[in-house]
């Protein structure tokens, strides 16, 4: 393996979701041995207003209004997220930052591991549905199949 992609297989992105399942990825990063680079990325999901052309300008103001500040709130709880586990991997001794992203979860995650010439992405197992999804989750499904890099899930 050349010593750039050495460097590449010890940089790791983290995705989390909120979910007990991201938390146990944290944790099973936290146990390993040769440790490297971690970027925390949590990603939230836009909210879009309905479109409410019929509706007078005073209503569609107040609607976009309070959908700006649900994902104001958003960003601050997935903020926090990130910076536990952040804090939790520098303690086990790992190069750690975090981002939180607004955005399409599985795009941002992959931008993600391109930006940072990760050479892993760990995920939590959602398990969110369907026959495909049943035991992974619709991201780390997705992730699976176009992740340019090998993909750890943790149930």
């Amino acid at each position: 393996m050349s010593a750039s992609r050495a460097g590449a297989a010890r940089r790791v992105v983290v995705g989390l979701d909120g979910s007990p399942h991201a938390s146990r990825v944290v944790a099973h990063l936290a146990r390993w041995s040769g440790r490297g680079r971690a970027a925390v990325v949590r990603v939230v999901e836009p909210v879009r207003a309905p479109s409410l052309a019929l509706v007078p300008g005073s209503v569609r103001a107040a609607v976009a209004g309070l959908v700006r500040a649900d994902t104001a709130a958003r960003v601050r709880t997935a903020r926090r997220e990130v910076d536990a586990a952040v804090a939790r991997l520098r303690r086990a001794g790992w190069r750690a930052r975090g981002s939180v992203r607004v955005g399409v979860p599985l795009t941002e995650l992959l931008r993600a591991v391109r930006e940072e010439r990760a050479g892993m992405l760990a995920l939590g197992a959602r398990g969110s549905g369907g026959a495909a999804r049943l035991l992974l989750g619709s991201v780390a499904d997705g992730a699976l199949k176009q992740a340019p890099v090998p993909v750890l899930i943790v149930r």
